[in-house]
């Protein structure tokens, strides 16, 4: 009766039925590197608009400030403290809510890690997909499009997507997702060369421009 009664709880909208801001006569323009926003007068003219913003000047001498406080070795160790501290705190609230969550994670139907919806501004084609579904989409492409001309060689070769295996002496069968090795995890904080690596499924670039680019020989079909 609680999962019921939580689950009745959670009020869920639809966020494409609210409306949209209404349209104003505004543009921006870059100058010097700076963005600057433009409005329109009664004569219909751009003017710069009486915003306030940082110069130059300003931004530099804020992004010194900021560099400086980085390096600060009593700020880094107050940080590491204090990260230390936050870490605790979330281990005992673990320790002492799991359970609870996980019933409140179960109360909700078709959710789970493999489903949950992402929600960012900012989220490339690659990266639309987790590696679960990625490794059945190329199982699935290899299972109905083997004889499919998928990559040209420097050498002007083209071959299949059967092709592209062979020379790559790799069966798809026997790939799980550890091996496709496309999850970022910790080893990849702060690590932008692991992060771009694991793009790469099985570490090949081949596959990568194969299933994952549109500017590829196929148009970008996959």
């Amino acid at each position: 009766e609680s999962n019921s009664s939580t689950t009745a709880a959670i009020k869920v909208e639809n966020p494409f039925t609210h409306p949209l801001l209404p349209r104003i006569d505004a543009c921006i323009r870059a100058e010097n590197g700076i963005y600057h926003v433009y409005i329109l007068n009664e004569q219909r003219q751009w003017i710069p608009a009486n915003y306030k913003y940082i110069n130059h000047d300003e931004f530099i001498k804020d992004f010194t400030l900021i560099s400086k406080m980085i390096v600060d070795g009593p700020l880094q160790s107050f940080c590491h403290r204090r990260l230390q501290y936050l870490k605790t705190k979330h281990e005992l609230h673990t320790l002492l809510n799991e359970v609870k969550e996980w019933s409140e994670a179960k109360s909700a139907s078709h959710r789970d890690f493999y489903n949950v919806r992402k929600v960012d501004t900012h989220i490339h084609a690659v990266a639309a997909m987790h590696q679960k579904a990625l490794l059945n989409f190329m199982k699935k492409k290899v299972e109905v499009s083997s004889d499919m001309k998928v990559y040209k060689k420097q050498d002007g070769t083209i071959l299949t997507l059967k092709g592209v295996f062979d020379e790559l002496k790799i069966n798809i069968n026997e790939i799980d997702v550890d091996l496709l090795g496309v999850h970022a995890d910790r080893n990849t904080f702060q690590r932008f060369d692991r992060f771009n690596a694991n793009y790469n499924p099985v570490g090949q670039t081949m596959l990568r421009d194969i299933f994952m680019k549109t500017n590829n020989y196929i148009g970008g079909v996959f």
